[in-house]
């Protein structure tokens, strides 16, 4: 009885948070003109939902965090077999048919599960942690195509320079969800897909250094080797990485803020952006507040090249 009215209450809460309506000034976007062909200079950035990326420069094309088939509430918390979205994948794949590297910040189902279909039809190469990678091989993905990273290493693809950065999962309620070693493969139930050593990535691409995270604690020390990223990226599920959010400004010194993984994952792509009830948009803007970067937002499929 109390899942059930947790889940009605989260539902409603969910509706009444709404989108991104009210912070239009903020969202960033080409026009549709711009958006035919790879940018000659700099990288295009696309939302894909959740924690979900595509970078893409004149000859590389990276992805991190992809999830497309959504999983609703109720079976993340009984913890029941997830459903696959074979069609909506295979039509994104249809568009996008290049792609250099799938990068996984944590093992989570909402992190990497699409990733090991998308990795075998476009022979990327998968670049996560090794909890991250026997998943994936479980699920199909050739040892050829994976590789096995920890914080401090360096990876080159194509003409990007990915630097693998140690980072701490966010605590939802003072503990990590679906934490542990790995409880069987391949992987059945969503507690199945566990979390692993979470990575960060510091990405040089296009000439613009990125960094990506997937949420964070306050206590989080960033190595960029001093110098400032274009675009920091900050995962803002819960108010264990909302509370991070200064540090890691601070440390990064970025020119833009991007707030990450605060939309209601729990919904299809398709219903469009509604905020997660437990992130805390307003927060997030007085936590940048005083800072040097621009806050910014993307909505979901919507480009925007970083010059």
């Amino acid at each position: 009885m109390k899942a059930i009215i947790f889940l009605c209450l989260f539902a409603c809460v969910s509706r009444a948070l709404g989108g991104l309506e009210k912070y239009s000034g903020l969202i960033k976007a080409d026009p549709p003109s711009a958006i035919a062909a790879p940018p000659r200079s700099g990288v295009r950035i696309t939302y894909l939902g959740t924690n979900a990326y595509l970078f893409e420069s004149r000859d590389t094309t990276l992805l991190v965090d992809p999830y497309f088939s959504r999983q609703k509430l109720f079976r993340f918390a009984l913890r029941l077999r997830p459903v696959p979205q074979p069609q909506l994948l295979a039509s994104w794949l249809h568009d996008h048919p290049k792609i250099d590297a799938v990068l996984v910040t944590h093992g989570h189902i909402d992190h990497l599960y699409d990733a090991p279909q998308i990795v075998r039809e476009t022979c990327a190469k998968l670049i996560a942690s090794s909890t991250s990678v026997k998943i994936a091989e479980s699920l199909g993905v050739p040892a050829r195509q994976t590789r096995s990273v920890r914080g401090g290493q360096t990876e080159a693809v194509a003409s990007a320079v990915i630097h693998v950065l140690p980072a701490q999962h966010d605590r939802l309620f003072g503990s990590v969800p679906f934490n542990g070693p790995l409880k069987r493969l391949p992987p059945q139930k969503i507690d199945d897909w566990v979390t692993g050593d979470p990575l960060a990535f510091l990405i040089e691409i296009g000439g613009k250094r990125i960094f990506i995270n997937s949420g964070g604690r306050p206590d989080d020390i960033i190595s960029t080797n001093g110098r400032a990223v274009d675009l920091a990226i900050l995962g803002v599920a819960a108010r264990d990485s909302i509370r991070a959010v200064p540090h890691a400004v601070a440390q990064l010194r970025p020119r833009y803020i991007l707030p990450s993984h605060q939309d209601d994952f729990f919904r299809p792509l398709r219903s469009g952006f509604v905020f997660l009830p437990l992130s805390d948009f307003p927060a997030v803007r007085r936590a940048v507040a005083g800072g040097s970067g621009e806050l910014i937002l993307l909505d979901y499929f919507r480009p925007w090249t970083l010059r």
